[in-house]
């Protein structure tokens, strides 16, 4: 039996339009940093696989319906997929990989402001709502603000590009601690009027799978920024 949240119609053709395109975009990275296609069509390919994975997860209720452990899953999947990124970074970052395509990826957390639709509309608590909508809308302009300050320029210089990261990871263990010490959970510190269901579909989506990749893509900036320098700026088709 698959749960659902009565979410607005924009809320959900916008998340599942997001994660559909979330393939593309990681091959777009490669392909447009000249770096190897094949080796984007292999991340896309994965990306693909493990956000219909997450589809199935979040639309099945799996981390309500497994209880205790059910409440494991958010932070394994934020944190599993950058682990393995880590491990083969050598494998993945062989090629330098352009910052305008990894941090362009970060414009899409503006995908937050949902979470401010739909508190609006009763169906999220403002104790998750708040900090969540608007840090990620924040991230998200401060990643644009990056990209149209250097957009001339050559390359994005180190600093910008531990700014977008530090202000994006800020955000989700902001989103994150309100979110958890919100939910029904042995260790619940608020209680919220308004059940927070944040991890059922559509909107479960995002934590479940959308904030993971925008972590990866975090973490594969600055990895590049680290093995590359500035070529790892450079690199646009």
């Amino acid at each position: 039996m698959y749960v659902t949240i009565d979410a607005h119609p924009l809320t959900v053709i916008i998340i599942v339009g997001t994660l559909m395109v979330t393939p593309l975009y990681m091959f777009a990275t490669f392909a447009s940093s000249g770096a190897s296609r094949a080796k984007g069509m292999q991340l896309g390919v994965a990306a693909l696989v493990i956000g219909a994975f997450m589809f199935w997860v979040c639309i099945a209720d799996v981390p309500r319906r497994a209880g205790l452990p059910g409440n494991l899953i958010v932070p394994a999947v934020w944190i599993m997929p950058s682990l393995l990124l880590v491990i083969s970074r050598h494998w993945v970052l062989s090629e330098p990989l352009s910052q305008r395509w990894l941090i362009g990826l970060q414009l899409l957390r503006s995908i937050g402001a949902l979470f401010l639709l739909e508190m609006a509309r009763g169906k999220i608590p403002g104790i998750f709502a708040y900090p969540a909508g608007v840090g990620d809308v924040i991230a998200a302009l401060v990643a644009l603000a990056v990209l149209v300050r250097f957009g001339r320029h050559e390359s994005i210089p180190g600093r910008a590009v531990a700014l977008v990261i530090i202000v994006g990871v800020a955000d989700f263990l902001s989103a994150f601690f309100f979110g958890f010490f919100s939910s029904e959970t042995p260790v619940q510190l608020f209680f919220p009027a308004v059940a927070n269901t944040v991890v059922m579909f559509p909107t479960g989506l995002i934590p479940l799978f959308l904030v993971p990749y925008a972590i990866f893509f975090h973490v594969l900036s600055g990895l590049n920024q680290m093995m590359h320098g500035e070529r790892g700026s450079t690199q646009d088709a």
